[in-house]
């Protein structure tokens, strides 16, 4: 963890945890699925941003102007950071990730957002845990957790509140974790099944 430090410590007012949630890592794997939720929290200030469907329909909107609404304000407010350090769990292939992200805000229209100049740091390679393990190790598990397939059932029944929980619930604890690794204090299993940082 200490390249993790190197590059986090004094940067916690621009460094963000981020967690996602579409309808495409279960459904296919298509390029640039559905997105119901993107949550983002700051290192330093603790503050949480959700550019979710929930937040839309809520108002009347349909699935489609409530998505593209989604991924207007998260544009803006991505582009609106200097220099942002992202800190996320395996959000670097194609199907899923920076990438898809990237992917469906182009079938809206959206061309201004890029990600790559993007300092951003996979927290899933310092650990062979899965993301659920890692976050009951560090006492940082909320119960509104849910698998991938879970939130996909749920996207699916049009429960977009329970999928907004859930990646709050992630970026969040991911955020935790985070902040628990600067001060040394985070346990981490790496590959040999050997625990650092107790």
């Amino acid at each position: 963890m200490d390249k993790f430090k190197l590059l986090i410590k004094g940067q916690e007012q621009n460094t963000f945890t981020i967690h996602y949630s579409c309808n495409g890592f279960y459904d296919g794997g298509a390029i640039a699925p559905t997105i119901c939720t993107i949550a983002i929290a700051n290192l330093k200030t603790n503050e949480l941003h959700t550019f979710s469907l929930q937040n839309y329909i809520l108002q009347g909107k349909s699935l489609i102007d409530s998505e593209k609404e989604l991924l207007s304000n998260f544009v803006n407010f991505f582009n609106s950071l200097e220099n942002p350090i992202f800190i996320h769990w395996n959000m670097e292939s194609l199907a899923f990730g920076f990438k898809a992200i990237r992917a469906r805000c182009e079938n809206y229209g959206f061309y201004d957002l890029s990600f790559a100049n993007l300092i951003a740091f996979n927290l899933s390679d310092f650990t062979s845990n899965s993301l659920q393990n890692l976050l009951k190790e560090n006492n940082c598990y909320l119960p509104d957790f849910l698998h991938g397939k879970q939130e996909l059932d749920c996207f699916l029944s049009r429960n977009y509140n329970m999928v907004k929980l859930s990646t709050e619930a992630k970026t969040i604890g991911l955020k935790k974790v985070a902040q628990l690794a600067l001060e040394d204090k985070a346990v981490m299993y790496n590959y040999s099944g050997l625990a650092y940082g107790e």
